[in-house]
């Protein structure tokens, strides 16, 4: 296990995937979109386990006297949100089918400016029928079974031209993060569904 910062998230993971280990460890959800973690949950070699309720954990505090408060404060421990489980233990969670129910327009899911994807706002707004790629927001990982969608890439590895085929450089070459009307987007995943429903 690890804790807060989570500083030494990757070197730890490089370790444990060196040694061929089992695992269940905490980091910050932030990690999915670190190069060398992402390129993990691509290949599965490491995915999400159950997560926190509220999406925060509780650690013990020695040092500091500034707690975070909420409503689940805890007493001598500091409480950290955007936290989850990362492992590479079988459970059933991978392979449940995320239920889908919205049909694609081209009007409520627009393409990104800079390459050839469509967006998706949350997960729970991926339509059952498009074919294409979509770009999602990194907490789709949590519900990613890979049954279900095939995971393409990030928009990392569009920025340093690692996924050449789905670029569509009308910014004047420059590749970046999706760009929307010509406002940078957070971080996205890039997914295609394989059980498209016509």
């Amino acid at each position: 296990m690890t804790n807060p910062p989570f500083s030494l998230f990757r070197e730890y993971v490089a370790q444990l995937m060196e040694y061929n280990k089992k695992f269940v460890i905490v980091g910050h959800q932030n990690a999915i979109s670190y190069k060398e973690t992402f390129k993990l949950i691509k290949e599965n070699k490491m995915w999400l386990g159950y997560g926190f309720k509220g999406g925060a954990a509780h650690f013990i505090n020695r040092h500091y006297e500034d707690y975070a408060t909420a409503n689940d404060r805890v007493e001598g421990m500091i409480r950290v949100s955007g936290v989850v489980w990362f492992t590479n233990l079988n459970i059933s969670k991978r392979h449940e089918e995320l239920i889908l129910y919205k049909k694609y327009t081209s009007k409520e899911y627009p393409k990104y400016d800079n390459y050839n994807a469509i967006n998706i706002s949350k997960t729970k707004d991926i339509p059952m029928d498009y074919e294409g790629v979509m770009g999602v927001p990194i907490t789709f990982i949590d519900k990613y079974n890979p049954e279900q969608f095939e995971l393409i890439g990030s928009d990392y590895e569009v920025r340093e031209g690692l996924l050449p085929e789905i670029i569509n450089p009308i910014w004047n070459g420059k590749i970046d993060r999706g760009y929307m009307d010509g406002k940078r987007m957070y971080a996205r995943l890039l997914v295609k569904n394989k059980k498209v429903i016509k």
